[in-house]
């Protein structure tokens, strides 16, 4: 299934998103990588329906804060940690 990402809902402070292509997984992944970041207040998130695989991401961050800055370096934070997993797997099993 295609990644599509709809904003459902931005504020000053609050951000809503809906990822179809993904459930459970990454929707965790992205909420406890947010929830890393002091500028977050709230992060969480919800699969409406188990047999559609379709998130819904809520983000709320302190007022002098972007929303869509938090998610993105979550989202960056996220891709350097799996870089440096790959990495360090390749080292491990000795992969090209």
């Amino acid at each position: 299934m295609p990644l599509n990402i709809k904003t459902l809902k931005k504020t000053r402070d609050e951000l809503r998103i809906e990822i179809e292509g993904e459930g459970h997984t990454f929707c965790n992944l992205l909420q406890s990588t947010l929830m890393e970041d002091k500028n977050a207040e709230v992060a969480g998130y919800d699969v409406p329906h188990p047999l559609t695989l379709k998130g819904i991401i809520y983000l709320k961050v302190k007022k002098e804060t972007d929303p869509y800055k938090t998610l993105e370096k979550a989202l960056n934070k996220i891709t350097e940690r799996t870089d440096e997993f790959l990495l360090k797997f390749k080292e491990a099993t000795g992969s090209p």
